[in-house]
């Protein structure tokens, strides 16, 4: 394995990749107690809001991470201007499962900083589910800090 390149995400993957990121963010949203139903409209109206306008979203950044002809995996990011320079926030990073296990997350959180450093972004910051916690060592080990968190009780029996 090599170092992972990004290049832009096409249409046609744009395509597939938002059933696949809604449907893996319904998956997210029940292992937080919504029903299926309930977590499926919620990632539906949340990419629909999120990217109204597809790829061409403005501030918004879809990439596949390639090694050589290998897709390996995919991240989106928003950047957008504050104060003390440009900021960025993942909306979603993943690898495909076949190819999980071998380094490739690290990889592709690396080629994000590379190019959020191209950009001038001063900060990443992204969201991780508590019920993942091989997410949640792999950010720690890229040095994220947990910043906050979100509790929820639910008061449906």
């Amino acid at each position: 394995m090599g170092a992972l390149r990004l290049e832009p995400m096409t249409h046609e993957q744009f395509r597939s990749y938002r059933e696949e990121t809604i449907r893996s963010y319904a998956a997210d949203l029940a292992g937080t107690g919504l029903t299926p139903e309930d977590a499926l409209t919620q990632a539906e109206q949340s990419t629909a809001t999120l990217l109204p306008d597809g790829l061409a979203t403005p501030g918004h950044h879809l990439w596949t991470g390639w090694d050589g002809d290998l897709e390996a995996g995919v991240l989106w990011m928003r950047v957008r201007p504050e104060a003390d320079g440009p900021h960025a926030f993942i909306f979603d990073f993943f690898i495909h499962e076949a190819v999980r296990r071998k380094g490739y997350g690290r990889e592709l959180m690396r080629a994000a900083e590379t190019r959020c450093r191209e950009l001038g972004v001063v900060s990443i910051g992204l969201h991780v589910f508590a019920h993942n916690p091989g997410a949640h060592a792999l950010y720690e080990q890229m040095g994220f800090r947990t910043t906050s968190y979100n509790m929820a009780k639910s008061l449906v029996p």
